[in-house]
Order: C-alpha cells, then structure tokens, then sequence
C-alpha cells in the first residue's frame, strides 16, 4: 500500500538544516525506562510465568541501573529524554521524582512494554492511550510531547490519536538522519538510532563487547559529523537501564557520551528540543 504518512523526500534535495549556535549535530541520550507485567510472557523465551531470569534482569534496570546512568548523566552534563511507558510512574515513582527534578523531557512509551497496540481497534486504542495519558498527566510536570511505542509498534491510526492528544513528534519511523514533517498537521518525526539501539545491539549478537559498542556508537558519530558539515544531522542514542546500566558496559557509555559532548560542533540537546526547533524553522525547511 501507498505510505500515507510521510512522503519520499531524498535528503539531498532539501535546503540546508540548522541548529542552534551554529551546532552542526543534535544529539540527544533517548534513556528508555521501561516496566513489564511479571504474568506476562516474555518473547523469545519458554513464555513460562513467572520468569525470574527474564524480569529479573529487566528489573535490575530500575533498581539499579537507572541510578548509575543518572550519575553518569549528571557528570557528563546530559539533560536525558525519558522515555517511559506510564506504568513506571505507579510502579516507580522514585525514579520520576529524580528524572523531574533533573528536568528531563519525557516521552510517551505507551503503558507497559508488556503490551503493543498492533491489532487494537480504533476505539480500543483511544481508551487505552487515554488511561496512559491520565496516569502520566498525574505523575509530570507536564504532558509528553513525543511518543515512542514499546517495541516501536503502533496502528494506522495511532499518529492521529496522539496528534489530537497534544504531542507534536514521533521516534517509531527511523528512516532518517533528520526531522521530518508528517501528513498530520503539527506532527513531525523525529530520528531515533536504531541501529545503535543498545538493545538491538546486544540481544541480537550475544557477544558484542562493550569495546564493540564504544567503537560503534563512534563510528555513528563521526561520520555523522562528517556528513553535517552540509546540511545538519541528528544523532539518536537509544539506551536501556538494563542494558547499559550494567556495570560492565557502563564504562564504555561514558567514554562515548564524553567524547561526543565535549566536541563543539554538537549541540546536546533533548528530543523536545529538535522537536521545538525544526517546529520553529519554518516552511523554509520543510521536506
């Protein structure tokens, strides 16, 4: 079927984006914090319930992982886009309380990663964003402007719902080395790494090293920063608590964040920023 969400647009022919300061590459830390129903199965596992192995080491990220990571945020000086289905914020809600008083922007990620909405009816899926959307209005400063679906899933219709719902940007199509406008009025897409996705990463080859996943995410960056001497670029970095919260992969995050940081070409940023400023451009730049 024809795409009607978006349109093809080669970025070779769009006019030159900019940034901030005269920043060549965003970059933002997409901190994905996440909670699964302990009676749910786990996919790719024996779908037994319940699975200590399996939520065991997801719960590791909330209890332990996220706390290292928000030192290292606060020591790099990265202001973290949080994305967190809304069941985080009754099961967890230290870890809102921390993320809110460091100011961090927040993305919605549906309820829990327990549940997609691929195969939701219209109507079934209204209600089910409207329950999410009251508990993270309860819980937040304010409401999330981007959305990012568990497992990056959703229907047809779900950029509409979030459209009418207030949110202004996208993460799930990653087809893109910059913001993009949707045919949906006010919604833009957004770059989200998934080829850098620590989660993709890791889980589909078992023995990638944390020396493997500095090495990588670098070489994202660089050419990145290459390719933005033209035109600028977005450099998404997924992350996951349990993931590279652990203690032996930490290390090699923080020598990447550090050295992206601390090049000057990088504006370090949020993504409700890139939302906010590719918004604010103008016509002039849309694809």
């Amino acid at each position: 079927m024809e795409h009607e969400l978006y349109p093809y647009s080669p970025i070779a022919s769009r006019p030159p984006l900019s940034f901030p300061n005269g920043a060549r590459l965003a970059f933002y830390a997409g901190l994905n914090i996440e909670h699964f129903r302990i009676g749910t199965p786990f996919p790719g596992t024996a779908g037994t319930v319940p699975d200590p192995m399996s939520y065991g080491w997801r719960d590791y990220g909330n209890r332990v992982g996220i706390w290292r990571l928000m030192d290292l945020f606060d020591d790099v000086g990265i202001r973290a886009t949080g994305i967190i289905n809304s069941e985080v914020c009754t099961e967890y809600p230290e870890i809102i309380k921390a993320g809110v008083e460091r100011n961090w922007a927040w993305v919605a990620h549906g309820k829990t990663n327990s549940i997609f909405q691929a195969g939701m009816a219209p109507d079934e899926e209204e209600q089910f964003l409207a329950e999410m959307f009251a508990t993270l209005d309860a819980s937040l400063p304010a409401r999330p402007r981007g959305w990012l679906g568990p497992g990056l899933n959703e229907t047809f219709t779900t950029p509409r719902l979030l459209a009418e719902a207030g949110l202004t940007y996208l993460l799930d199509w990653c087809c893109d080395d910059q913001p993009f406008p949707l045919n949906i009025p006010g919604m833009l897409s957004v770059p989200y790494g998934i080829d850098v996705n620590d989660y993709v990463l890791f889980t589909s080859n078992p023995a990638l090293t944390g020396p493997d996943y500095e090495r990588i995410v670098l070489d994202q960056f660089e050419q990145l920063l290459d390719d933005s001497a033209t035109t600028g670029r977005v450099l998404a970095l997924p992350l996951h608590t349990f993931i590279v919260g652990q203690p032996f992969r930490a290390k090699y995050l923080a020598r990447v964040l550090r050295a992206i940081t601390s090049t000057p070409e990088v504006w370090v940023c949020t993504g409700d920023d890139i939302a906010e400023h590719y918004a604010s451009i103008g016509p002039e730049q849309a694809t």
